[in-house]
């Protein structure tokens, strides 16, 4: 089990994101949420595998960041995952930063 900060942006402020704790559900053991964008999460999940989880649950102009405490950390654009939805999966990871 690992512990992960997951944080996103929020370029639209009427927006609700009740759906990234929807995401976090389905792959966390436990989470809690910090802060309006900031979340801790227990997970047995790569931080890939929580980001793709979340993804959904963000605006189309969002990035998140999912970083494992004392590890790595994975950063996406939403705008460039959503606009490349129907790449296959090693195609997706050739996006990660």
């Amino acid at each position: 089990m690992k512990t992960y900060v997951v944080t996103h942006t929020q370029k639209d402020p009427a927006s609700s994101y009740g759906l990234v704790a929807e995401g976090l559900r389905l792959v966390a053991s436990e989470f809690s949420r910090l802060d309006k964008n900031l979340w801790l999460v227990r997970s047995a999940a790569t931080a890939d595998g929580i980001a793709n989880a979340v993804i959904p649950g963000i605006g189309r102009r969002d990035e998140i960041r999912v970083m494992e405490i004392g590890s790595e950390m994975v950063h996406y654009a939403a705008s460039r995952v959503w606009s490349s939805a129907r790449l296959d999966a090693d195609e997706m990871l050739g996006l990660r930063h």
